[in-house]
């Protein structure tokens, strides 16, 4: 039997749930039009990102005046800043930009 600690939160439409997290990161990694590295990021790239992690994990919209800078800016970020930026989905929009500068950094494909 499966405690309520121990079912993961799911975000998003319901027909995804049965898809393994990784293989719906991954699809929606390779439709990204983002740069690979988010270091390398604009304003203009942040606030597409927003609107991705949002729309794909039904998320309330991002304001966009919470999050006016760049790539650079947002590595330098800790969760309790993104949390109180935006307090629903704060973790996970760091969770999400923490993959992929781990990735960027690490040539994770």
């Amino acid at each position: 039997m499966q405690t309520a600690q121990s079912v993961p939160v799911r975000y998003g439409p319901s027909s995804e749930w049965a898809q393994p997290t990784t293989t719906i990161y991954r699809s929606r990694r390779q439709e990204d039009s983002l740069p690979k590295d988010p270091r390398h990021w604009s304003r203009e790239h942040v606030a597409q990102w927003l609107n991705e992690v949002a729309s794909t994990h039904g998320l309330p919209e991002v304001p966009q005046t919470r999050f006016l800078m760049n790539g650079k800016a947002l590595c330098l970020m800790s969760p309790t800043m993104f949390l109180s930026r935006v307090p629903l989905g704060g973790k996970l929009l760091y969770k999400d930009f923490q993959l992929r500068l781990c990735a960027a950094m690490y040539s994770v494909d």
